[in-house]
């Protein structure tokens, strides 16, 4: 784990990871979940704002990750869900939605949201209060879009008290893929300023 990831392994209600593409925060959290879901039981709600498929889930990251951490013995990739042998399940869910589904959820350990800077104010409102076990906690993982957006407002201009906030782009990845710099170097050579900004630095 690079030094930033440290704090995904020290207990905070919300763990919070923003910046541009090439970062490696998504591959970070996966890593520190399965960990955490191989330590002891846990049942990880992975969301994002909108999720019409399990294709545009975390589902296949995570089981990616499961491969190269070793872990295939333990964990059992089904069609909708990963399962450990411990009983930790993670599951898979749009909030816009799945929002009462969401609403009724109970032993909730984590949340991960990726792709955050789409959430909704109205769908904070749902998550919030149902991640709601001793000790639970929310992991959110986006690229700023727009500073007024909730999530960046929330966790960026006003973080709780006690969170672990940390902003990574390209630069802060020990293992940032030389196809990946070629393209950010070609995309800083084409691309408005702001729009090269966006995707990479922010």
């Amino acid at each position: 784990f690079p030094g930033w990831a440290k704090g995904l392994f020290r207990p905070h209600r919300y763990k919070v990871l923003y910046g541009g593409r090439g970062s490696g925060k998504s591959y970070a959290v996966a890593d520190a979940l399965l960990l955490a879901g191989y330590a002891k039981p846990c049942r990880i709600l992975c969301a994002r704002e909108f999720q019409n498929s399990l294709s545009e889930s975390v589902l296949y990251l995570l089981a990616e990750r499961i491969e190269a951490l070793g872990l295939a013995a333990f964990y059992d990739v089904q069609r909708e869900t990963i399962i450990g042998r411990n009983g930790t399940t993670f599951i898979f869910k749009g909030v816009r939605n799945n929002v009462q589904s969401i609403k009724s959820m109970a032993g909730i350990t984590h949340l991960w949201l990726e792709e955050a800077q789409t959430v909704s104010k109205s769908s904070w409102d749902v998550l919030i209060p149902t991640i709601r076990e001793p000790g639970s906690e929310i992991w959110v993982t986006f690229n700023p879009y727009r500073r007024e957006d909730p999530t960046y407002a929330m966790f960026v201009d006003s973080p709780p008290d006690g969170a672990y906030v940390r902003k990574v782009n390209w630069r802060d990845n020990p293992w940032f893929p030389q196809v990946l710099d070629d393209e950010r170097t070609k995309a800083k050579r084409s691309m408005l300023r702001e729009d090269y900004e966006h995707i990479w630095e922010d």
